[in-house]
């Protein structure tokens, strides 16, 4: 039987070019059925509203209630996906779906994909679904950039965690019917740039943690919107006296309407540096690199 910390050399090995694998038509067609299914979900429209009453898993792992209060009370001041962004997205799942078709066929067991978990916490459902049972581990499969991959490909944990992905596969492990417990959970890694995969053992948060985030999320949600804490403060960046958001901002698409007051009055400003965007809230020294062209302010 295969063991999952080998993973990442086995996944290799069948896709060498210089070894003879034939490969299993069958479960080449079951991956196939789950990728076209990724593809043909990508196209469905994504601007349901949010109901009270359900979180999802990944909720708990997004730690600005901001965030949250915005979901459920004014979805409208988020940016609306485009086009690129669902396809970044798409190529993402199907990479996930990918490397553990090449598990199994190199002989590793993956069972329970998309199983879901569900439970009620202080009166709300929350569930999800899991990415599968690798070698009766259970494991979220993450496809990230170079730099990502970098930084988790060691392990990953409270410092280093700015996605809240220990939160997401916490709620798995923690509430799942499969007899798995603390010990068995990890995450897959891809890195979607350069094709290196690996695997690293976790541990998640217990239910006592991920009870009080719940209910900190479902008591933020009828909260007024000015009473709503942030959940990070913005940083200086480099010695220019400019102040940029966190990361964990800067990909969120209710950055421009929550700092709709910065660069007094003006909004976000947005730049474009190597390694992509960067947004300000205040500017003493102009960047010398391109800015975002279109700048809103968020009000209304």
């Amino acid at each position: 039987m295969k063991n999952i910390e080998t993973l990442s050399k086995d996944v290799y090995h069948v896709l060498d070019a210089t070894e003879d694998h034939e490969p299993n038509t069958e479960l080449a067609a079951k991956y196939a059925m789950s990728i076209g299914g990724e593809m043909a979900k990508a196209t469905v429209k994504r601007d349901k509203p949010r109901v009270k009453g359900k979180l999802w898993a990944s909720d708990l792992g997004k730690k600005c209630l901001r965030q949250h209060w915005y979901n459920f009370n004014r979805p409208d001041k988020g940016e609306k996906l485009n086009g690129y962004t669902k396809f970044k997205f798409l190529y993402g799942n199907v990479l996930e779906e990918a490397v553990l078709y090449y598990a199994e066929e190199a002989g590793h067991t993956v069972t329970d994909s998309q199983r879901r978990v569900e439970v009620d916490i202080h009166g709300w459902k929350i569930s999800g679904r899991i990415d599968g049972i690798v070698d009766n581990v259970l494991i979220d499969v993450k496809s990230t950039s170079s730099y990502g991959f970098k930084r988790y490909k060691d392990g990953i944990n409270d410092t280093n965690d700015s996605f809240g992905y220990l939160e997401q596969l916490g709620f798995y492990v923690n509430y799942n019917d499969f007899g798995l417990d603390n010990d068995d959970a990890g995450f897959i890694w891809i890195d979607k740039q350069n094709g290196h995969v690996c695997y690293t053992p976790v541990s998640v948060p217990d239910k006592k943690h991920l009870e009080a985030r719940a209910k900190a999320i479902i008591d933020a949600v009828d909260m007024e919107e000015k009473d709503v804490p942030r959940g990070y403060a913005t940083k200086p960046y480099g010695k220019s006296g400019n102040q940029t958001l966190d990361i964990g901002c800067q990909y969120c698409s209710f950055k421009e309407h929550c700092y709709r007051e910065s660069n007094n009055g003006q909004g976000l400003r947005g730049f474009y540096y190597n390694q992509g965007p960067v947004w300000f809230t205040e500017v003493a020294r102009e960047p010398n690199v391109p800015e975002i062209g279109t700048r809103t302010n968020g009000r209304g």
